[in-house]
C-alpha cells in the first residue's frame, strides 16, 4: 500500500467520511430549500439563507486556517461534522419556525461547512499525491454519486408517504445520525499536528500579481458564481414544476446514477496530459445543456440539464480539483503554505457564490420571477470562464 498510485488507510477513511457526508447532505440539503419554500414560498428568503451560508463558510475558512497552525486538522473535521449535526437538530427543534430564522440557520450551516471543507481539503492534500490524486477524485466522485443515488430517493419517498412535515423530520433526524457516525469514524485518523505562522496575506498578494494563483482565484470566483444559484435553484424548480418531493428524489437519483458511471469511467482513464482538454470539453458541454432551460423551464428541460451536467461534470471537476492541489504541492515552500492556499481557494469560491446570489436577489426584486431563465443561463455558462482562467495554470502543473 506504499505504492504512490495506491490509497492508504487514511485516504480510505477520508473517502468513507466524504461518502457519509454526501449521504447526510443528499438526504436533507436539497430538501432544506424545499422545506423553507413550503413554509414561506419566498425566493428571496431562500436566497438569503444560501447567502449567509456562504458568507460564514468564507469567514470560518479564514479562522480555520489560523487554528490549523495550532490544532490537529482532524479536530477541525470533527468540529465541522459536529456543528452540521447541531444544525439539523436545531431545524428539528424549530420546526415551522425555521423560516423565521432562515438567515441564522444559513449562518450555522455555513460554520459547519467551513470547518468540514477546510479540514477535508487540507487532509486531501496531505493524504494524496500527484500520482494518485486523480484516482482519489474519481473514487470520491464514484462513492459520493452512489450515496447520491440512494439518499434523495429515500428522502423523497419518506416525505411523500408521510403527512405534513413528518417526513422532513425523519430525514433531518437520519442526517443527524449519519453525521454522528462520521464523527466517530474521524477518531480513526492518525493525528496530524501542524506548526508555523499563518501567512494568508502573502498568498492573497500572489492572487493579485501575474502568478498561477491569480488565474486560479479568478477561475474559482467564476466557479463559485456557477454554484451559487444554480445548485439550489435547480432542485427547487424541480419541486415547483412537479409539486412532489418524490419526483425531486427520483430526479436526484437519476442524475447521481449517471454521475456514478461517468466518474467511474473518467476517474479510471483520466491522464494528467488530458486535463486541459477534458476540462474544456466538460465546461462547454455543461454550458450547452443549460440552453434548453433558457427557452422553457420544465421538468423535461431540468432533466436534460441534470443528466447532461452529471455526464460531463467529471471531465471538468477532476482536473479542476487536481491541478489546484498540484500547484499547492509544487515545492516545499508552497506545501508549507497549504492551509493558506486552501483558504485563498475558498475565499474566491465563496465570493463568487455570494455575488451571484446577490444578483439573484436583486433580479427577483427588480425584474421578477418570470425571467429567472436569464439567471440560470448566466450561472450555467460561468464554468467556461473557469476553464479559460485555468488554461495557463495547466502549463505550470
Amino acid at each position: 500500500m506504499n505504492h504512490p498510485k495506491t490509497l492508504d488507510k487514511n485516504a480510505r477513511l477520508l473517502l468513507l467520511v466524504s461518502t457519509l457526508y454526501t449521504i447526510a447532505i443528499a438526504l436533507s440539503n436539497t430538501f432544506v430549500n424545499v422545506y423553507l419554500w413550503k413554509l414561506e414560498k419566498n425566493y428571496i428568503l431562500i436566497g438569503w439563507f444560501n447567502f449567509f451560508q456562504y458568507l460564514t463558510t468564507l469567514l470560518i475558512f479564514i479562522v480555520a486556517g489560523k487554528l490549523a497552525k495550532y490544532l490537529d486538522r482532524v479536530i477541525l473535521l470533527r468540529t465541522g461534522v459536529a456543528i452540521l449535526t447541531v444544525f439539523y437538530l436545531v431545524v428539528l427543534l424549530l420546526g415551522s419556525l425555521s423560516a423565521k430564522y432562515s438567515m441564522s440557520l444559513g449562518a450555522l450551516l455555513g460554520v459547519g461547512q467551513g470547518f468540514y471543507w477546510f479540514s477535508f481539503n487540507t487532509l486531501y492534500f496531505e493524504i494524496t499525491n500527484p500520482k494518485n490524486r486523480d484516482i482519489f477524485n474519481g473514487m470520491n466522485g464514484l462513492f459520493t454519486s452512489f450515496g447520491g443515488i440512494i439518499a434523495p430517493f429515500l428522502s423523497g419517498w419518506l416525505i411523500s408517504h408521510n403527512t405534513g412535515f413528518t417526513g422532513y423530520r425523519y430525514i433531518f433526524f437520519i442526517s443527524l445520525f449519519v453525521f454522528l457516525v462520521a464523527v466517530l469514524i474521524s477518531f480513526l485518523f492518525y493525528k496530524r499536528p501542524s506548526k508555523g505562522r499563518y501567512r494568508l496575506t502573502k498568498v492573497l498578494k500572489q492572487s493579485l500579481t501575474p502568478t498561477p494563483w491569480r488565474n486560479i482565484s479568478l477561475g474559482m470566483i467564476a466557479q463559485g458564481g456557477r454554484e451559487g444559484v444554480i445548485t439550489f435553484l435547480t432542485g427547487l424548480l424541480v419541486y415547483i414544476s412537479t409539486n412532489n418531493e418524490f419526483s425531486l428524489g427520483t430526479y436526484s437519483m437519476l442524475i447521481s446514477l449517471v454521475a456514478l458511471v461517468s466518474y467511474f469511467l473518467v476517474g479510471k482513464w483520466m491522464k494528467k496530459k488530458w486535463r486541459n482538454k477534458g476540462m474544456m470539453i466538460g465546461s462547454l458541454m455543461m454550458a450547452l445543456v443549460v440552453i434548453p432551460m433558457f427557452f422553457k423551464t420544465t421538468y423535461t428541460t431540468l432533466l436534460i440539464y441534470g443528466i447532461g451536467t452529471s455526464l460531463f461534470a467529471p471531465l471538468y471537476f477532476i482536473p479542476l480539483t487536481s491541478v489546484v492541489f498540484d500547484q499547492i504541492g509544487k515545492n516545499e515552500e508552497t506545501a508549507n503554505l497549504r492551509s493558506e492556499y486552501i483558504v485563498l481557494r475558498e475565499i474566491s469560491l465563496n465570493l463568487g457564490r455570494m455575488m451571484m446570489i446577490f444578483v439573484f436577489i436583486l433580479f427577483i426584486k427588480w425584474v421578477g420571477i418570470h425571467y429567472l431563465r436569464y439567471v440560470l443561463l448566466i450561472s450555467g455558462i460561468l464554468q467556461v470562464f473557469t476553464w479559460l482562467s485555468f488554461r495557463k495554470v495547466f502549463t505550470y502543473s
